[in-house]
């Protein structure tokens, strides 16, 4: 059997962090945004000939991220595998990788949520809906979203998501240079910064007005993400994209997640493609796409 699902890349239209918990996890306050730049996770199942061990093996097109246990594919098949009691199986995912790697784009997040996709669809669909997202939320704080996807309010450490009106098909140039951040680090940063305890810093209920009423321009004066206070003064080259974004029309640009990718927000396609030949020219990696 063979099976394949794109697999979204995320923004963080909005990112506030409330601190640090008991259990170690931080408290996070986010609208979460899909958008049409995407991984494709390709899933072949066999059978092991064995009814006591499942074999997971993971193909990616770069060298850049791990085919072993440490890959959020892999951790989400053994997971599935594990609350199903599923066993005989031999799957070999293939990833096909888009989306830019560390950029706080949900790179690794989407892919393992696009097996626990490919996997449920494989087997029937065993699972409901709670019990992906109760699995996703396990793997990675930004797992859930990507099994949902569209426009959502995400809190907790990720898990409590609500789904608002949706911001599609709004225009976005997404850029990076070569640079990665680590998000553990980032977060040992902020908390360096704010304390373990702190509270909200932005104006996410005027955001989420601003999208209700479909209102482009009111949302991007609304944009924000409390990792830009960490990240900026140790990698200039995020303001640097933000400032040739907004210099070449972007009506609203934000770093996402922990970084260190940049957006821009576009109001027509002539302002979009001319912002991105900037970046080309700078040899910054930048991408064409939108919000889905």
């Amino acid at each position: 059997m063979k099976l394949n699902i794109t697999a979204p890349a995320k923004i963080n239209l909005y990112l506030d962090v409330l601190g640090k918990m008991e259990n170690g996890y931080h408290n996070l306050d986010s609208i979460m945004q899909s958008i049409s730049l995407c991984d494709n996770v390709i899933l072949n199942i066999e059978k092991t000939g064995t009814d006591d061990e499942n074999i997971i093996e993971i193909q990616t097109t770069t060298d850049k991220i791990p085919n072993d246990k440490s890959n959020l594919v892999y951790k989400a098949s053994a997971k599935f595998f594990e609350y199903t009691k599923i066993k005989g199986a031999k799957c070999i995912f293939t990833i096909e990788k888009n989306i830019p790697i560390s950029a706080g784009m949900a790179g690794g997040s989407t892919d393992g949520a696009a097996a626990l996709k490919l996997l449920n669809e494989a087997y029937n669909y065993p699972l409901s809906s709670e019990e992906l997202l109760k699995i996703g939320a396990k793997i990675g704080a930004d797992v859930p979203f990507c099994l949902t996807g569209g426009t959502a309010i995400c809190q907790g450490i990720g898990e409590k998501i609500e789904r608002i009106t949706p911001f599609n098909n709004v225009l976005l140039v997404c850029a990076i240079d070569n640079s990665s951040v680590s998000t553990p680090i980032a977060f040992g940063m902020l908390d360096d910064k704010y304390g373990t305890n702190c509270s909200s810093s932005g104006e996410m209920d005027k955001l989420i007005s601003a999208i209700d009423n479909g209102s482009i321009l009111e949302a991007s004066k609304y944009l924000y993400n409390k990792f830009e206070n960490v990240i900026i003064p140790t990698n200039e080259n995020v303001a640097m994209i933000k400032k040739v974004l907004l210099q070449n029309g972007a009506i609203g640009a934000l770093m996402s997640g922990s970084g260190p990718s940049v957006f821009g927000i576009f109001d027509n396609e002539k302002k979009q493609r001319k912002a991105y030949e900037a970046l080309k020219d700078l040899s910054i990696r930048a991408f064409l796409c939108k919000t889905i």
